[in-house]
This record gives C-alpha cells, structure tokens and sequence, in this order.
C-alpha cells in the first residue's frame, strides 16, 4: 500500500500545475485541512516536494511553486538580463550599493590598474519573475566604464556594447559552492547553511584591458551552469 505522503505529494503536483510558476501555495495548517491529513503528512510530502524542485520555501513568507532553473552557458559571454530574456523570463534589478571609490591593492590587481585609480562598485540583487537568483557585487575602471546610478539599475552590458561601442571579447571564470554571507542570504531569501554557487569572473575587451571584476552569489536552486567540451 502506498505510503499517505505520496498520495499526498501527487495531489499537491496536481494543484502546483494549475497555480503555475512561483506562486504562493497554501499554509500546512490549510493542506491539511484540504486533504484531511496531519501536518506531519504535509510537511513530509512537501519535503519530497522541495527535494525534487517542485517547491521551495521563502523564510518568514511560506512555500512557493517553482519556476524552471535559469541556465547559464559558461561558453557563452552575455549578461544576465539576455538570459532571462532568452529563457523567456522577465528580469529585473534591485540597486544594493552604487559608488565610487579608489582601488585597493587587490581589486587594482584585478582590474589591472593603478593602486588608488577610480573605480565603479555595484552591488545588484538579480531577479527573474521576481524570484531573486543572485547577488552581484561588482567593480569597472571609471577609466574604462563611466557609470552612472540609471545604468547601474539597467544592463551594464548592453550599455558597453551599444553606448560604448566597446567589444567584451572574453571572460576568465572561476567557480567554487560556498555560503553566503549573512546579508546576501537575505538578500537571497536562504539559510545559512544552504549553499550558494561563487562565479568569480574577469570581462576583457579586444584591445585585452580589463573592464569589469565580478563576484556572483547564485542560489544553487534556482540555476543550472552549463559547459560545452570539445573532443
């Protein structure tokens, strides 16, 4: 006989399909209430749910149905906002930090510039449908990409390619699984121990100086990093 929890499971797969991409599902209290079972049916069924991506829990808000991860090609040098939009999602951008400081040895290093030369830190929360995927925390050369606050808000990429007439010809990326920090992991609506994908990446233009020194902070359930090989 089959177990009651996944009996329950293939019910609230059936209310999942019609509520559609990241909608709020009713509380535990209330599916118990619905499918006549405990809580403790609920929450096992709902665990199962979360494991298999179906679901996933927003602390201090309740649990939402899932939307298909975001798929980053790591072969491919396009910007976030291209992602989403080839994914047929809807990006947006949340604005954390915006400044202009001097570099310090180790950012100057990065960005291969002079200790002390001007650079643009931008903090981002990326979204798709809302959904918070990432933090951002970036740094470009003032000598190389002027910024200004409207398009640290918007597509940092499309202004250098369209305003800038700059070519970013390649990318040097480093991956790792970590924690984020306290404040990213609200930013990012997770736990503390729930890990997160670390994309350390170096843009170049084609004259090879570098434009851009990025830190990314992905929920690891929400996207998917793609590499091609060659043989």
């Amino acid at each position: 006989m089959k177990p009651k929890y996944l009996t329950l499971v293939e019910a609230i797969e059936r209310l999942i399909d019609k509520k559609g991409h990241n909608q709020l599902m009713p509380s535990e209290r209330k599916l118990a209430q619905m499918y006549g079972v405990s809580r403790m049916t609920v929450r096992k069924a709902i665990d199962n749910l979360v494991n298999r991506n179906k679901l996933y829990r927003v602390r201090y808000k309740g649990t939402y149905t899932t939307d298909k991860k975001l798929l980053k090609d790591m072969d491919a040098f396009i910007g976030f906002t291209r992602e989403v939009e080839n994914a047929g999602g809807k990006p947006s951008t949340d604005l954390i930090e915006y400044s202009l400081l001097p570099a310090d040895d180790f950012i100057a290093s990065k960005l291969n510039i002079a200790p002390g030369a001007y650079v643009y830190k931008v903090i981002r929360l990326r979204k798709k449908n809302n959904v918070p995927l990432m933090v951002d925390e970036s740094y470009f050369p003032k000598s190389v990409v002027p910024l200004n606050e409207t398009i640290a808000k918007q597509s940092i990429y499309a202004y250098i390619q369209n305003e800038l007439k700059l070519n970013m010809v390649r990318a040097h990326q480093r991956l790792r699984a970590t924690f984020a920090s306290e404040t990213y992991q609200k930013y990012l609506q997770i736990g503390e121990n729930f890990p997160v994908i670390h994309l350390e990446l170096t843009g170049f233009l084609a004259d090879g100086k570098v434009f851009e020194y990025t830190n990314s902070y992905k929920n690891s359930e929400r996207y998917d990093l793609v590499i091609t090989s060659q043989i």
